[in-house]
């Protein structure tokens, strides 16, 4: 059981990036293969409690009593469509509220003791493979859109990417072009998705090796060449999420990592430098795209508020639909309008919130998003703690101290995309980034003094 349950938890990694095909359709969202290996992961982990009796030990922490906490207050935004909403909106709350719940609950599959630091090890080799495939195809795309060569564009099956719309066949790729410049996606349906993964990437390839000169990669020259790839198609992104994302974590490496970083950092200033100059010189040569200027004229635009904003951008808008977020808050401060039910408030907003704390505010009223910021916060600053504390602890494998060491930074980027840039809150993708830090919380959780709640199988007959 132990193989199967590792087995498929590793999946549940890899088919996510299956989202744009769905196998069949409830309502309106497409199934995809991750619900159904999540589902499949589900049926193994309540086979194993009940007929294996297996037991779960979890820690007495901030984030696992949070977590519980928010998924118990998340009720509240069930009260204001209850009690004020039209039959819709009653229904779109519960399907909110359930495909919630279904997507948070992946962090309770880390709790049994199948899951070691060796299947997260795994995992994140194997997400270093895939997105390194994903960049490649992605630098290849570029220049397949200038000039008309073959697997261009992707085309989707899942209609339920555009769930809130009336899409009939066929859900075809979009990237905005400035001249001939298409911003890199690869498979995902936005440049920012590829942007972040490629902020993950960093973090895979570079955090290990800068706190023991030792990465996941073993090879320093494979290293520094996935590196450069790295830094190539987080720059074709044009992502102002990757380039936020980037340079917090730079910043993070300089405070929490000190002198063993400074060298690190240098080397890769030089050699972002020089990846960069090429990429640009050589879209210069072949279409011709300055694309560092358009890069300067996108910060330039942030930074004067959208004052001269070029076609194409969001900033604006996402500005725009911030402001309208609160004003929907407003409306029902301390219970919020209700959890997936801003789209409904058209005097606001046109279709949803831009950010997850807003989006929760604004359904979850005050006290949700108090409560959600907690668990961010905690889970960075409690993940910090245990690096801090094992990083030169001989008597963990290095191997697994590479884990606890990536584990703050991850956090630390989740925190940026709910407050910023990503409404992920009901998506796989939030919850498994953070099954990295609830892990190795619960797994070490004697190093930080931690009591332990175990949960005894049910009584059978």
């Amino acid at each position: 059981m132990a193989k199967t349950y590792n087995t498929a938890f590793i999946l549940t990694f890899i088919t996510q990036f299956f989202f744009g095909y769905a196998l069949f359709y409830i309502s309106n969202y497409g199934v995809t293969l991750l619900d159904v290996n999540v589902i499949f992961c589900f049926i193994l982990f309540w086979i194993s409690i009940i007929f294996l009796r297996k037991h779960l030990e979890i820690a007495v922490n901030y984030p696992n009593v949070i977590y519980l906490a928010f998924n118990i207050f998340i009720l509240i935004s069930i009260i204001n469509p209850l009690f004020n909403g039209k039959e819709q909106e009653i229904v779109q709350n519960l399907k909110s509220l359930t495909h919630y719940y279904f997507v948070s609950s992946f962090l309770l599959l880390i709790f049994l003791d199948f899951i070691t630091p060796k299947t997260y090890y795994k995992i994140v080799n194997i997400l270093i493979l895939i997105v390194i495939i994903l960049n490649l195809y992605g630098i290849y795309q570029l220049f397949a859109r200038a000039f008309d060569l073959p697997l261009a564009w992707v085309t989707y099956t899942n209609r339920g990417l555009l769930s809130r719309f009336e899409v009939v066949g066929e859900v075809y790729q979009a990237s905005t072009a400035y001249g001939a410049f298409y911003r890199a996606t690869s498979i995902f349906t936005e440049p920012s998705a590829l942007a972040s993964w490629n902020v993950y990437l960093f973090l895979f390839l570079a955090i290990p090796w800068i706190q023991y000169r030792q990465g996941f990669v073993k090879s320093n020259r494979l290293l520094l060449f996935l590196v450069i790839i790295n830094l190539i198609t987080l720059f074709l992104t044009y992502s102002l999420t990757g380039l936020a994302g980037f340079v917090a974590i730079l910043i993070f490496i300089t405070l929490i990592e000190r002198y063993q970083s400074y060298k690190f950092l240098f080397s890769i200033a030089i050699i972002a430098i020089i990846t960069i100059f090429l990429t640009n010189l050589l879209l210069a040569e072949t279409l011709n795209i300055d694309l560092l200027k358009l890069f300067s004229f996108r910060v330039e635009n942030v930074l004067t508020l959208g004052r001269d904003e070029m076609a194409g951008e969001s900033f604006s808008g996402r500005l725009a639909n911030a402001i309208a977020t609160i004003k929907v808050w407003q409306t029902n401060p301390f219970i919020g309008v209700g959890l997936g039910l801003t789209g409904y408030q058209k005097e606001f907003v046109a279709l949803f919130s831009d950010s997850a704390v807003l989006s929760i505010l604004a359904e979850g009223g005050i006290f949700n998003f108090l409560i959600f910021n907690a668990l961010l916060y905690s889970l960075f600053f409690s993940s910090l703690k245990l690096y801090k504390k094992l990083r030169d602890d001989q008597t963990i494998p290095l191997d697994e101290r590479k884990l606890i060491g990536i584990a703050p930074y991850i956090t630390l980027f989740e925190i940026i995309r709910c407050t910023f840039t990503a409404n992920i809150l009901i998506y796989f993708v939030l919850w498994m980034n953070f099954s990295f830090a609830f892990f190795v919380l619960n797994y070490y959780r004697k190093h930080l003094g931690y009591h332990t709640l175990v949960i005894l199988p049910m009584a059978t007959k």
